[in-house]
């Protein structure tokens, strides 16, 4: 579906990212001027579908490059607070961890954890990786993805 709606698109009507870089301005304020009681998380993606004319929401991802792993950086507040948002909607919490060959993208590998749980999170530390994550190849996270 193309949208004519003067907004940045490619050939095929997804939009593009005008500049590259991430808007830092309104972090920055809520971390310096709102107590330490106003917690916010940002969400990488959100992913959803148009079904019949509707929205229909499928998950939320947190992405990280692969070398990413240690406990500190996934069992945090902010993906325990995503995971529960998830779960009030009744869809998808993926942590996924990626290293993305730019020059030969079909070389590029994923790791995958649809986090069903808290207690998952807190039992899951770097040793135990492989129990969490599934490694799909380019063409298998294509497919992962447009299957949810």
């Amino acid at each position: 579906m193309l949208y004519d709606d003067g907004l940045t698109r490619d050939k095929s009507g997804k939009r593009t990212d005008k500049t590259g870089q991430r808007d830092l301005k309104f972090s920055a304020w809520h971390r310096k001027y709102l107590s330490n009681k106003c917690y916010a998380t940002d969400i990488d993606f959100f992913e959803y579908r148009y079904i019949n004319a509707e929205i229909s929401p499928k998950a939320f991802l947190e992405v990280k490059e692969q070398h990413v792993r240690h406990s500190k950086y996934i069992n945090t507040a902010n993906n325990k607070a995503i995971l529960s948002l998830c779960q009030k909607l009744g869809i998808k919490f993926l942590i996924v961890l990626y290293d993305i060959n730019e020059e030969y993208p079909e070389e590029s590998v994923f790791y995958v954890w649809e986090v069903k749980s808290i207690q998952d999170l807190e039992r899951y530390n770097e040793n135990n990786f492989q129990q969490f994550f599934q490694r799909m190849s380019h063409q298998g996270f294509i497919k992962y993805m447009e299957e949810l």
